[in-house]
Parts: C-alpha cells; structure tokens; sequence
C-alpha cells in the first residue's frame, strides 16, 4: 500500500481513474430515486461497473485509507457487499414488467452505497 504524502500547498491530488469512477457511481445512486422507473435496472448497471472498478485497481495500489481519519475496508469486503447487491438484483428481475417494493429498492441501494462510500 503506497502511502500519500501531504501535497504542497495548491497542488492537486492526483487520483487512480477507478476512484473517480467509483464516485462517480455513488453519486449516481444516491440521487436515485425509488420511483425511477429504470431503477432496478440502472442499480444493476452500477452494481456492474462497481465490481469492475473494484477489480480493476491494482492490489499493489490499494490504499490504506483515503480520508485521513477513515480507514478503507480491503477490497475484498466491498466486492462482497456488490456481489450480494447484485444477487439480490437477480432475484428481484430487472424486467420491465416487475415493480420492486420500496424496502426492496432500499434494501439493494444501500448495499451499493455501503461499497461505494469510500469513494465519495
């Protein structure tokens, strides 16, 4: 795990492109609405990307934390969390025909956000 040295002033961190993706996809679902027609399906995409962008940093490159006093969870507990959200996204079908119920939706979204997080 590199460590960050602190940055002189007026410098910009400079972050993997994985990073930003993953907030991007954080804030993506939580300005999600439940009653987003597309929202099963949109919360699978992300599920989707998440897993990839996950996989996809380097090991050798993990940080420790990425906020100074939070330490982040190691790669394989926010895989965990996404490969349970996106089981949970395969029983409840993404079809246009099935409504999710709130607690549903809350359920699968909140699985994301806990993986995503970090990121944000």
């Amino acid at each position: 795990m590199k460590p960050h040295p602190e940055l002189p002033a007026g410098e910009k961190t400079s972050f993997p492109p994985a990073r930003t993706a993953l907030r991007d996809l954080y804030r993506t679902v939580r300005h999600l609405p439940s009653t987003d027609p597309y929202a099963p399906a949109r919360l699978a995409r992300i599920a989707d990307q998440a897993e990839y962008f996950l996989q996809a940093w380097p090991l050798q490159e993990w940080p420790a934390a990425l906020h100074s006093s939070q330490a982040l969870p190691a790669r394989q507990v926010l895989l965990a969390w996404v490969s349970t959200a996106k089981r949970e996204i395969r029983q409840l079908g993404v079809t246009p025909t099935v409504t999710w119920t709130y607690t549903s939706w809350h359920r699968v979204s909140t699985l994301l956000l806990a993986a995503l997080v970090h990121f944000a």
